[in-house]
């Protein structure tokens, strides 16, 4: 009667444990694992376990946690005293989250739901890495002597921005590069942004560049293919926005927006993300600064005319 009561309270209940083949995913990846329910001391009714994928959106001073998605298990069982079961667990990520960073940070929350009693709950956290053709950019900066900011992978409300400070190519006349990214079946979409040191004054410089999935597989060919954007970008900072053709680059007929990194958490949470995140001393500051980014970011989301 006694280890009823204090099993219904939440002691000598079972436990729920979802056990990880692995915590580090390229987007696009399959989650797998074994739920793993441990019985009590008494028996119990359980209804269905949720198992919820989490994200923990920070800014410089505040943090907000939103749910990216529910992975009900809806079969109701029997646990006896001292009993082990085991279901499997398996779940594909979305390939336009965003991915883990100082301000973002993500959790399984697996919640096992008892008839009568207190449920029990378990958290694991899991890491989202760059996929490989967005690896091979960041791999060909850090070539550049380009270094990731702390507050790079930050999430603006519409995108995830990715930001980075020179070490040696363009110290001095460069102060930061900025970019975010849309991934296609041909290739990536970079749109850069470069914050120049001009007269004793800052200078933003904009381009959009689609990068193929030939160009991606050379790390040094491709160090050599963003030095020389960069250079353009630096020594004619009001040429032509649009740098495709200008390059040469093959003429790009995309199928769509494709997946831009942080797309799912924009079009979920982002809104609402933005809202939480900012203070209200800087939402004006915040405003104005979005109203000048808009037409930078606003092509993420265009479908192509063709």
């Amino acid at each position: 009667m006694l280890k009823n009561l204090m099993a219904r309270l939440g002691h000598g209940a079972a436990k729920v444990d979802l056990v990880l083949n692995r915590n580090q995913f390229a987007l696009g990846e399959f989650v797998e694992g074994t739920l793993v329910i441990q019985g009590g001391t008494v028996q119990q009714s359980i209804n269905k376990i949720d198992v919820r994928l989490m994200v923990i959106v920070r800014s410089h001073e505040s943090e907000a946690t939103h749910l990216v998605t529910s992975i009900p298990f809806h079969q109701s069982f029997t646990i006896h005293p001292g009993e082990r079961k085991e279901f499997p667990f398996q779940y594909q990520l979305p390939n336009d989250l965003l991915l883990s960073g100082n301000y973002v940070t993500y959790f399984f929350q697996t919640e096992l739901d008892i008839a009568g009693g207190v449920d029990q709950t378990d958290r694991d956290y899991i890491e989202i890495l760059p996929p490989q053709s967005l690896q091979q950019i960041l791999l060909a900066l850090e070539q550049l002597g380009f270094r990731e900011k702390h507050d790079s992978r930050m999430f603006n409300g519409y995108v995830q921005e990715f930001a980075f400070f020179p070490t040696s190519y363009l110290n001095g006349q460069v102060q930061e590069l900025e970019f975010a990214a849309t991934l296609l079946p041909e290739g990536v979409r970079l749109q850069l942004e470069l914050d120049l040191y001009s007269h004793g004054r800052e200078q933003e410089v904009k381009r959009e560049v689609f990068i193929y999935n030939d160009q991606l597989q050379s790390v040094s060919e491709l160090t050599s293919f963003i030095q020389e954007i960069l250079d353009e970008m630096v020594q004619h900072p009001h040429s032509a926005y649009h740098m495709e053709h200008h390059y040469g680059y093959h003429e790009h007929h995309g199928s769509g927006m494709g997946e831009a990194i942080g797309g799912f958490i924009a079009g979920a949470v982002g809104g609402m993300a933005v809202s939480e995140l900012l203070d209200d001393d800087d939402k004006d500051d915040d405003k104005e600064e979005n109203e000048d980014d808009e037409g930078f970011l606003e092509d993420l989301f265009e479908e192509d005319d063709d």
